[in-house]
């Protein structure tokens, strides 16, 4: 019934009976009459600036109104009628093509959605707060929000990074996973140095000095240098997780 559509239609915009009746230039009372008769009286025109009000297809009205053809399904959002309208004014190669197009990527789709089912994820936390190029965001805190990785990831937590000094193994804005796990020579870490967060590549040497590189060598200048007596404090927050080991930046 319309009366039962357009009380479905308003609940799921959030929209007040009277706000549509300013939309439409009714009076507030129509529209109440409508929705609790709950029958398929209404004035065409009316249920034509509903419809453009509510951003719908006149369609979705008509599936208990006899000798009317029913609604496809569902109603349809903005978008989705978008569509629509744009795809009925194509001419029939561009109907063919779109035809094309939307069988391969719901082949796609299948696809992926086939490989996912088997697949559970887990959920870690992402941190968010971003720092100044080549930093990264504190692994501690309550700035975070979910990720959702593979249940077999062995990632801990991710982090947001900033700058292109880790280029282009890290890119600027990157979100990478990190392991809480120990660090070893050529591995790219998560580390706090007296106050600062780094997203760095590790190389200690046979002295015990500590440099953490920029694998983009073009910013040598965010390289930092922890001699054996720098009183610096150095704590790694972790392992940040790479496709590939990347070569020393030395």
């Amino acid at each position: 019934m319309i009366g039962s559509t357009l009380k479905q239609l308003l609940a799921q915009r959030h929209m007040a009976v009277g706000e549509l009746a300013r939309r439409v230039d009714v009076p507030a009372q129509t529209l109440y009459s409508i929705i609790r008769r709950d029958n398929n009286t209404i004035d065409l025109e009316v249920l034509l600036r509903v419809c453009a009000a509510l951003e719908v297809p006149v369609e979705v009205f008509c599936a208990d109104v006899p000798g009317l053809p029913r609604a496809p399904g569902p109603s349809l959002s903005r978008e989705e009628a978008a569509l629509l309208d744009s795809l009925r004014a194509l001419d029939a190669p561009g109907r063919s093509l779109i035809d094309t197009v939307l069988e391969h990527e719901l082949d796609r789709v299948r696809a992926d959605g086939g490989a996912e089912q088997g697949t559970k994820a887990r959920i870690i936390p992402l941190y968010l707060t971003p720092a100044a190029a080549g930093y990264a965001s504190p692994a501690l805190g309550e700035d975070y929000t979910d990720c959702a990785v593979p249940a077999d990831s062995a990632a801990d937590f991710a982090v947001r990074i900033t700058g292109d000094s880790m280029a282009p193994y890290i890119a600027d804005g990157d979100t990478v996973l990190v392991r809480r796990a120990p660090i070893e020579n050529g591995d790219v870490g998560l580390f706090f140095v007296d106050g600062d967060m780094k997203c760095k590549q590790y190389v200690r040497d046979s002295f015990g000095g500590v440099y953490l590189l920029s694998l983009n060598r073009a910013r040598a200048d965010a390289d930092t240098h922890l001699p054996p007596d720098s009183g610096l404090t150095l704590c790694c927050f972790g392992k940040v997780l790479l496709p590939h080991r990347p070569p020393l930046a030395l």
